[in-house]
């Protein structure tokens, strides 16, 4: 069945004049169009424009939806699968903090009283899970946000990652890094200087000095990463986050665009890798080897 640009704007809430942004964007492109300059679509299209509104809602950009839609090996029932787990992460957190709500209210109005304890039920953070339950992954690899810069006023925030590490090396204008192995071995890169690192060890990486570090051998592992004072690292991991199955996020970013959200985020990039060796194709994305 084809549906013309009107009744595709009726059943999905997206305006005429949005469709035909799409359309001349390449990013909905019709199944055809008439002599007569109409448009018709079929159900790829629609499913199509469901993908786009998915990840518009994640809060991907345009640029980035068209290359994530593009990629040859973009799989929707993968990419369904991924939206659906976001979203019932969403879900159960928001059921939890309502239920918070109510029993506050109720104790304010004096018709159940409340303990200490649920007046914090749902802030108190569990093995495995993070300060706000979002789930955040880095690549695929958890990264827990164990204290908030909203607990401090700003002056720290800390992380639980378990993985094998690997982003590029970048430094931080205003902060400085305190990094403790709770299992695993990684390699720190610090400056010019190289350690290797176990379990129980610890690394201090300064403000305005390059550092990356891995873990050896691919093997993951666990740290406990601290940042003094908060800066933007947790809108920066929410923003890494929504690159949490493949294409990962420099698959679909460009290099250029790589190292302007790092800036954004108080942080340069300052060169690849600990490991692999990071390639930039003609469209200026980067493949890791």
């Amino acid at each position: 069945m084809a549906y013309t640009v009107k009744q595709v704007a009726a059943l999905s809430g997206v305006s005429v004049r949005t469709l035909h942004f799409y359309d001349e964007t390449g990013l909905l492109k019709p199944a055809r169009q008439a002599a007569n300059g109409y448009r018709f679509y079929e159900e790829a299209q629609l499913l199509t424009l469901q993908q786009i509104l998915f990840y518009r809602e994640l809060g991907f950009e345009l640029k980035q939806i068209a290359r994530i839609l593009g990629r040859a090996d973009f799989e929707k029932v993968a990419a369904l699968q991924a939206h659906r787990e976001v979203l019932t992460e969403t879900l159960a957190r928001a059921a939890r903090l309502i239920e918070t709500i109510d029993k506050t209210i109720d104790h304010l109005k004096g018709t159940k009283n409340m303990t200490s304890e649920d007046l914090f039920a749902g802030f108190s953070v569990a093995a495995g899970k993070d300060r706000f339950d979002e789930q955040i992954e880095l690549g695929g690899e958890p990264n827990d946000c164990k204290v908030s810069a909203r607990d401090t006023n700003g002056a720290m925030c800390a992380f639980e990652f378990t993985g094998g590490g690997g982003g590029p090396r970048h430094l931080h204008h205003d902060q400085d890094e305190w990094i403790y192995i709770v299992d695993g071995e990684f390699e720190f890169q610090v400056g010019e200087k190289r350690f290797h690192l176990g379990a129980r060890e610890s690394v201090f990486l300064p403000r305005k000095v390059p550092h990356a570090w891995s873990s050896i051998g691919g093997k993951p592992g666990t740290v406990i990463d601290v940042y003094q004072p908060a800066g933007r690292m947790e809108e920066f991991f929410r923003e890494l986050g929504k690159y949490r199955n493949r294409p990962w996020v420099h698959e679909v970013l460009t290099l250029p665009e790589l190292k302007q959200l790092f800036r954004e985020h108080g942080m340069d990039v300052a060169g690849p890798p600990l490991t692999g060796e990071w390639k930039v194709d003609e469209e200026g994305r980067m493949t890791s080897a």
